[in-house]
């Protein structure tokens, strides 16, 4: 009782203190995903390099002039922006502005019309072995699998489900080494489809040393 009663006190603290910094915090506040759902939800996937930016062809925003290496996927309205080889974020980080490193390679999965906090970018050299392999493709084979942020050790329990997987933020072994596949588990009824964390040797590894 003592400890709810604590843990009420901490949650109005916490609000008490969005409350005050709303404005800018309202801003930059994303749900973690992972980067299979980053995959599926963008408007475009490509691999890059940073060629060099601008803060002076649109008023408040950062401009990066980019060599497009390798396109994974793109909605036709996101190709026709690639062609000008131009990505622009927010240059205030209370919008969520990104800073990305002149000359340095990245995969990025972004919406339209700019890139923010909430778009997925990573250095190539810093990816594993697993992400290289999802966003190449693997990522694309899966989106049927949606996978949900998990906050409590209980909705982790159950680890299969029909249409996708729990995922908490802090599990680095989902993130970096596996990916949320359909697989068919054969009952006396037939065969019937569940989605699963898939099980390669790295992650298992990762989840005996974690």
């Amino acid at each position: 009782m003592e400890f709810t009663r604590h843990l009420s006190l901490l949650a109005l603290a916490l609000f008490a203190v969005l409350a005050l910094y709303g404005q800018s915090a309202d801003a930059c506040m994303c749900m973690p995903s992972h980067p299979q759902t980053h995959y599926c939800s963008a408007d475009y996937v490509v691999q890059l390099r940073v060629l060099r930016k601008s803060n002076t062809i649109e008023p408040g925003k950062t401009t990066y002039k980019v060599h497009i290496k390798r396109t994974y996927k793109a909605t036709p309205e996101a190709r026709k922006m690639l062609r000008d080889g131009r990505l622009s974020t927010p240059n205030a980080d209370s919008m969520c502005g990104i800073q990305l490193d002149i000359g340095k390679v990245y995969i990025i999965a972004g919406r339209m019309p700019q890139l923010n906090l909430c778009s997925y970018y990573k250095e190539y050299t810093k990816m594993t072995i697993a992400e290289r392999h999802g966003f190449s493709g693997a990522y694309g084979l899966a989106c049927n699998c949606t996978i949900s942020p998990c906050f409590g050790m209980q909705c982790l329990r159950q680890r299969e489900y029909a249409d996708g997987c729990k995922w908490s933020p802090y599990g680095k072994c989902e993130r970096d080494y596996s990916s949320c596949v359909p697989h068919n588990i054969r009952t006396r009824n037939g065969d019937i489809q569940r989605c699963r964390w898939r099980r390669t040797q790295l992650y298992k590894k990762c989840l005996s040393y974690p």
